[in-house]
């Protein structure tokens, strides 16, 4: 699960590199190939400048991420369960944001703790997001419908925890 979130974490991050947007929001299809299997995740994200953000997957496993500057919060309906993490831990969104560097007209790169993003673009918005990640995970997010500066209710972006939910704090 932690795998999971940081590589949803990390690639909010890379939404963001190099773009000036007051908000942001795509359908996604994620695909994380490691030595044994490969997964395809499928949904709709939504981020705000201000670092709020949702992912919302709706295959392999219905479920909601929401981020915010200290914390992610995991509701799966499936297992009527909320996993709420601090964010202290996780890596400096904004070192990794000024570290993009333009190395084509729609071609970028950014590192960050010794992790390479490759974010490609194209008419100015992010198309696909390339990384490995620690665990020699490799990591493709590619985009579809990419909507840029279409205003997100703040409402949509805060976690709401359906009554009788088990909550566990991490």
């Amino acid at each position: 699960m932690r795998k999971f979130l940081l590589s949803s974490l990390l690639v909010v991050g890379a939404f963001c590199a190099d773009l000036s947007f007051k908000s942001l929001q795509s359908e996604f299809t994620q695909v994380v190939n490691s030595k044994d299997a490969s997964v395809s995740y499928v949904g709709k994200f939504y981020a705000n400048a201000d670092n709020t953000a949702l992912w919302i997957y709706s295959s392999p496993t219905p479920k909601k991420i929401y981020f915010s500057d200290t914390h992610v919060v995991v509701i799966e309906d499936e297992l009527e369960q909320a996993i709420i993490s601090k964010l202290d831990s996780t890596p400096n969104l904004t070192q990794i944001l000024s570290s993009a560097k333009k190395i084509t007209p729609d071609l970028y790169k950014a590192k960050y703790d010794n992790v390479e993003y490759l974010i490609t673009m194209k008419n100015g918005l992010p198309l696909v997001i390339d990384y490995k990640d620690k665990l020699e995970n490799k990591i493709k997010v590619t985009l579809k419908n990419v909507i840029k500066d279409k205003a997100i209710s703040k409402e949509l972006l805060t976690p709401n925890v359906p009554k009788g939910y088990d909550i566990i704090t991490q």
